[in-house]
Parts: structure tokens; sequence; C-alpha cells
């Protein structure tokens, strides 16, 4: 008895699944994630300290009562609801007063020393999603465009925060 195996349907299943693995093999690339670890090694001369450490980021934390800005918690303000909502005026001249007192150059002798805009936004929980867009257009619109995003439960309210 003489059969004939018919390779067709065998060389198609293949070429299908060849092209599977071609296309699914460009998403491993996009779905790492480059990792640099500077590892210090202990034998070695560290390099010095900065001459001046940068300043520590602003910081804009929303929460059920009104909205805390600063960069140091001692000089930092709270600034209470207006109503229903959060006094967004407020809110922004402080941004634009920060902005003002931490320019993004300074001169130092001869040396341009570089200084970060940088915000750190916290919201509480159970606070709307639109007032955290607020907070972030309104940082951004005062040009801090690294903005650090954070959140978790709510905190006590204090008269000076």
């Amino acid at each position: 008895m003489n059969a004939e195996l018919n390779l067709v349907p065998f060389i198609d299943l293949l070429s299908v699944c060849i092209v599977f693995l071609i296309a699914t093999a460009v998403w491993i690339d996009l779905s790492s994630m480059p990792v640099d670890q500077a590892l210090n090694d202990p034998t070695k001369e560290q390099p010095p300290p900065p001459p001046n450490p940068p300043p520590p980021p602003l910081t804009v934390h929303l929460r059920a009562d009104g909205v805390w800005i600063g960069r140091k918690v001692e000089e930092g303000r709270n600034l209470p609801i207006v109503g229903d909502d959060y006094d967004w005026a407020a809110v922004e001249t402080e941004i634009e007063t920060d902005r003002r007192n931490w320019p993004a150059t300074e001169a130092e002798g001869d040396q341009t020393v570089y200084t970060e805009r940088q915000v750190v936004l916290v919201t509480d929980d159970g606070i709307e999603y639109r007032n955290m867009i607020t907070a972030l257009d309104l940082t951004r619109k005062y040009g801090y465009q690294k903005s650090l995003l954070g959140g978790g439960p709510g905190q006590p309210s204090t008269a000076q925060r």
C-alpha cells in the first residue's frame, strides 16, 4: 500500500509560525527597560561632593483640606480650600514665587550652576484626578518639566505644615 503524505499544510503552518515569531520578536525590545547600575568600587577614590548641593524639589501636596506647597517643611505654606474647590490662584502665585526665588541658572564666580526644575506632586487618597491634572498643568506652565507623582493615605490636617 503506497500512501502519499501531503506536506503543503505543514509547510503553511510552519511559515505562519515563523511570521508570528518574527513579528513578536520586535516587541521584546519595547517591553524591556535598560537599567544601568552604577556600582561604586570601594577601592576607588570617591569623587568630591558638589560644591553646592541641589535645592530640594518643589512639593505640591493636594490634601482633602487644602494644598501644601513648598521646598522645605518649615518654609512651606498651607493653602486651605476656598468654597468647594482648591484656591488655584493662590497655588499658581506660590509656584510663580518659587520660580522667581529658585532660578534655573545661577552664576557662581565664573561658573554657571544649573538647577533642575523638578516638582513632586503628591495626592492623598480620594483626591479627584482633575485636581491632580490642574496642579500638574500649573507646574508645567512655569517651567517645571520634570514631575514626580506620588500618593498615599490622607495626612492629618495641621495648622503649620
